[in-house]
């Protein structure tokens, strides 16, 4: 669960106080309705951490499903002539590509996502 400190605005996962700020600062739940009237000052630090996980996530799915794919491809092509250098050229090229595929459709989610994050922000370095 993500949590924030509206002191130092930085943005921690899970805990009940803030490990940045000197003394006892409580962290913000944003899953709860009334913390929502930070949201729009700590906007800047969370989106672009959201929109690299689905990115991620994208990733990842087409990676794993390539294998698979390019795999059948193979073997339904093997079963059908025989020629094992045509179609192992074919299920290689067909994972090369699904994966090629999902990783440049996740950058260009990634990038048109991160349009609406203005550019002058704060680091955060934890």
């Amino acid at each position: 669960m993500v949590k924030f400190c509206p002191q130092c605005k930085n943005a921690f996962w899970g805990g009940q106080y803030c490990p940045k700020c000197e003394g006892e600062v409580l962290l913000l739940d944003m899953a709860n309705q009334e913390n929502r009237k930070y949201l729009p000052e700590l906007n800047v630090d969370v989106r672009p951490k959201y929109f690299a996980r689905s990115s991620m996530l994208l990733t990842c799915f087409g990676f794993i499903m390539a294998l698979p794919v390019g795999a059948f491809v193979f073997l339904r092509g093997l079963s059908s002539s025989g020629n094992v250098t045509l179609w192992a050229s074919i299920g290689v090229a067909t994972v090369v590509g699904i994966s090629w595929g999902a990783w440049v459709a996740s950058k260009k989610i990634f990038d048109k996502q991160m349009a609406s994050v203005k550019e002058a922000k704060e680091l955060q370095l934890d």
